[in-house]
């Protein structure tokens, strides 16, 4: 198998605990922007995907996040602004960001991972747009495990699953 998108979830993926973490207090995890950075120099495209209630809140500036996660190192960010209950099609566990970033940029599902600390929003997400998951033990841990049927890659951190996705490759020439 050879990679060529990867999408990362921000909170509890790239660090902060699983729960939204604001810009200013948002501290990445040892080796996740590094691990984001070399994936992208590795050619692979590097989305952010996210669910953020608190943008619909007024709590948050979509804009700034979206400048925050490109200075980490994502090549875009796909952003779910919405209210939980707002019943949007963009809305992890939905493959309404997938659909998006379809829209902008050319790759097939197949090619691509998501990486993520939930496995109800994250996994079931990849299970559902039918792309590999990446779970990863930071922020959420293995809660609701026993709720989704599926198979995924497990990794310690985001930096692990970089060299995963990074060993891949190397398998896939």
């Amino acid at each position: 198998m050879v990679i060529k998108t990867v999408f990362i979830d921000r909170d509890g993926t790239i660090g902060g605990d699983g729960h939204f973490t604001a810009i200013q207090q948002f501290e990445p995890y040892p080796g996740s922007v590094a691990a984001i950075r070399s994936l992208r120099m590795a050619g692979l495209q590097v989305f952010a995907l996210t669910n953020q209630t608190k943008i619909a809140a007024g709590q948050l500036d979509e804009a700034a996040l979206r400048i925050s996660l490109l200075e980490m190192g994502c090549s875009d960010a796909f952003i779910c602004p919405h209210a939980e209950n707002a019943g949007c099609p963009c809305r992890k566990p939905k493959t309404g960001l997938i659909a998006q970033a379809h829209l902008r940029y050319r790759f097939a599902n197949r090619d691509a991972v998501i990486v993520g600390d939930s496995y109800l929003a994250d996994m079931q997400c990849a299970i559902n747009a039918g792309i590999l998951g990446i779970h990863v033990a930071t922020g959420r841990g293995d809660a609701g495990y026993q709720e989704v049927a599926g198979s995924f890659v497990e990794c310690a951190s985001l930096a692990d699953a970089a060299t995963w996705i990074l060993a891949q490759q190397g398998n896939g020439k």
